[in-house]
């Protein structure tokens, strides 16, 4: 059984980071971004408010719940692109350091030597996510949104970094070379990100005059992309999106009550276990 807290893999690698000062450096970068949107939206509220000639303390407080869905969005962006880096380099830099094979004498499974690559890589992030946490609670604190809504976040965000490290795991054990791991996860990503989208819009094609789709919002929960989407509309405006793409039926119904989020989590975590699982064959003693 894999344990994240006694896994050697995990504990090595974050006596490295925390002996590196790339580390902080990566996590100032980090904050300064995150930074540089928050006062480009507030900006974007000043100007907007000043337009509009509405500057009552009521108005004002409840435009800040809107720093929730764009530092949100802006944090997801960095996760997304940044977790491939880390993990696509990962089991290809072991054997480019030619380490792999010392690695593999080891007691340590392949499945656990892959978790703990993935492991380490989400621990990274979620201290970024976890120090980004005083720049959102803005949005809850004053805007009025639900502290509930915060931890779903940070948990839907945790499940979106062990989905992104899946795959960059699985390229990087797929590929030699540390730079060609990294381009193929960013192709599956596009794969993975833009199919059900393509799905969506074939569908709409066939017959343009539907009002509902039926096989798009199956294939729209392997979709980490739709799933935040739906959520941020769901809790910034109270729309249920996937109840607009189905127009009501099975999909509509549990889109309205959350559980269609709740399904795509799922659903994308049994993909990181068969992209973890792969990942796992491919470094087992006597593959090349």
């Amino acid at each position: 059984m894999f344990n994240p807290i006694k896994s050697p893999i995990i504990r090595k690698d974050l006596k490295v980071i925390s002996r590196s000062m790339k580390f902080s450096w990566g996590l100032f970068a980090y904050e300064a971004v995150l930074a540089i949107v928050f006062i480009f939206t507030l900006a974007i509220f000043n100007v907007s408010y000043s337009y509009s000639g509405v500057r009552s303390n009521i108005d004002i407080y409840s435009g800040y719940v809107y720093f929730f869905p764009v530092v949100g969005i802006a944090e997801l962006m960095i996760i997304a692109l940044i977790v491939p880096i880390i993990t696509a380099s990962s089991i290809s830099g072991e054997r480019e350091r030619k380490t792999m094979d010392v690695l593999m004498t080891t007691t340590i499974t392949p499945v656990n030597i892959i978790l703990g690559k993935i492991g380490s890589a989400v621990v990274r992030v979620m201290t970024f996510v976890i120090a980004s946490v005083p720049l959102l609670s803005l949005s809850f604190m004053v805007g009025g949104l639900s502290w509930l809504t915060l931890l779903e976040y940070v948990i839907m965000a945790f499940f979106l970094a062990c989905f992104t490290g899946s795959i960059g795991i699985l390229a990087s054990s797929i590929c030699k070379k540390s730079i060609t791991a990294i381009i193929l996860s960013y192709v599956i990503y596009l794969g993975v990100y833009g199919f059900p989208f393509l799905i969506m819009l074939m569908e709409f094609l066939i017959d343009t005059r539907r009002s509902a789709y039926y096989v798009a919002p199956i294939a729209l929960l392997a979709d980490p992309v739709f799933t935040f989407i739906a959520f941020f509309i769901d809790k910034m405006t109270g729309e249920d999106l996937t109840g607009l793409i189905s127009n009501g039926g099975l999909w509509g119904a549990l889109g309205k009550t959350g559980i269609y989020v709740v399904l795509s989590v799922v659903v994308q975590a049994l993909i990181t276990g068969v992209f973890v699982w792969l990942a796992s064959l491919r470094i087992r003693p006597g593959k090349k």
